[in-house]
């Protein structure tokens, strides 16, 4: 599953390579708080939330790198996200609440 993760972000050229990956990692250790047994959903939203004050400190590096978090970005981590929690079993998750936090 992870091999396809954020895909379309490394395929568009806007978006550099280099910061992809590193929002592919917050999102994989997201994958991994997510994988335990037995968690509410008010923690995985917690842990949501806590990825994306993650990757809102990234808007930086992007614009500096002449690119930027837009909605077309918050769609893909939200996708992926979203894999992440329906993979572990999750599936009453609101997509729109997993980034509810995003400042961009």
């Amino acid at each position: 599953m992870f091999e396809s993760l954020l895909l379309p972000m490394f395929d568009d050229e806007y978006y550099p390579d280099i910061l992809v990956a590193e929002v592919k990692q917050h999102i994989h250790q997201f994958s991994k708080k997510v994988s335990r047994t037995d968690l509410s959903e008010s923690e995985i939203y917690r842990f949501a939330h806590q990825t994306m004050i993650e990757i809102n400190e990234m808007k930086p590096q992007f614009e500096d790198l002449d690119s930027s978090l837009d909605d077309t970005a918050a769609d893909y981590i939200a996708e992926a996200m979203m894999m992440v929690v329906q993979d572990s079993g999750y599936l009453e998750i609101e997509m729109e609440e997993l980034i509810a936090n995003r400042e961009w």
